[in-house]
C-alpha cells in the first residue's frame, strides 16, 4: 500500500467519523425539541445531509489521480 492508499484511507475513516457524529448531533438536537421545530431546527437535517454528501464528493474526486494513473 503507497503512503498516498494510506493516506486517503485515513481520511475516509475520519471523514466516516465526521459525518456520524454529524448525524448523531443531529438527531439529539432535534429529539430534545420541546417546542415544534424551527426552521434552524429543521435545516439540521439539510446540513447533516449536505455534509455528508460533500464527504462523500471529496472522497470520490480525491481517488481521480490514482485511477488515472493506473489507466
Amino acid at each position: 500500500m503507497s503512503k498516498n492508499d494510506s493516506d486517503l484511507k485515513k481520511m475516509e475513516a475520519k471523514a466516516e467519523e465526521l459525518v456520524a457524529l454529524t448525524f448523531d448531533l443531529c438527531e439529539k438536537r432535534l429529539a430534545s425539541a420541546r417546542t415544534p421545530l424551527t426552521p434552524p431546527q429543521t435545516a439540521l437535517s439539510a446540513a447533516a445531509m449536505t455534509v455528508h454528501t460533500s464527504v462523500e464528493t471529496f472522497l470520490a474526486v480525491s481517488k481521480i489521480p490514482d485511477q488515472l494513473a493506473r489507466e
